[in-house]
């Protein structure tokens, strides 16, 4: 069993390097730190006041519905982060790429990615024509949370799984 755990977390751990640095270019620099903030909690909270507040009620009902999915989501991101503390990549490797803000909390699972996820899986189911442009940009969240050097790729996947399953549930 400890050579499938030790596989794992090298292989997560050349993955992480692979999208921190291989990728790194000033274009990758500027946009990252905006991409990221698409899976921020001012992000989603504006995403839902803006569906909530609206006359129309299939708007204002997918409202309601990305509104609950976050909540649950993110309960279950901070009790992931407490009772399964990991610390991040940029406090445990050397030599990575960090962005602009740093966190401090642990880093499994991603709670970014969590949200970018469970939005775009709820904004899928009210406008399916976007689902490929939903989910590009909860990739590029996920992405982004690894190439800032808060994640590790294992992380923002299980991230990405609580974020799909709770918005399929609700």
């Amino acid at each position: 069993m400890q050579k499938v755990v030790n596989w794992m977390q090298g292989s997560d751990r050349v993955a992480f390097f692979m999208l921190n640095q291989s990728w790194k270019s000033p274009s990758t620099d500027f946009f990252m730190p905006i991409i990221t903030n698409l899976g921020g909690a001012a992000w989603s909270i504006i995403s839902c006041l803006v569906l909530l507040l609206n006359d129309n009620i299939v708007a204002n009902k997918v409202g309601q519905h990305l509104a609950v999915s976050l909540l649950i989501s993110h309960l279950i991101v901070r009790l992931g982060k407490k009772f399964l503390p990991r610390l991040r990549p940029y406090i445990v490797l050397e030599n990575v790429y960090i962005g602009p803000k740093i966190y401090k909390d642990s880093s499994f699972p991603s709670g970014h990615s969590t949200a970018a996820f469970c939005s775009a899986t709820v904004l899928s189911s009210a406008l399916p024509a976007f689902s490929v442009v939903f989910f590009a940009l909860a990739v590029l969240v996920a992405v982004s949370r690894v190439y800032l050097g808060m994640h590790y790729p294992s992380d923002i996947t299980v991230g990405a799984v609580i974020g799909i399953i709770v918005a399929l549930i609700v």
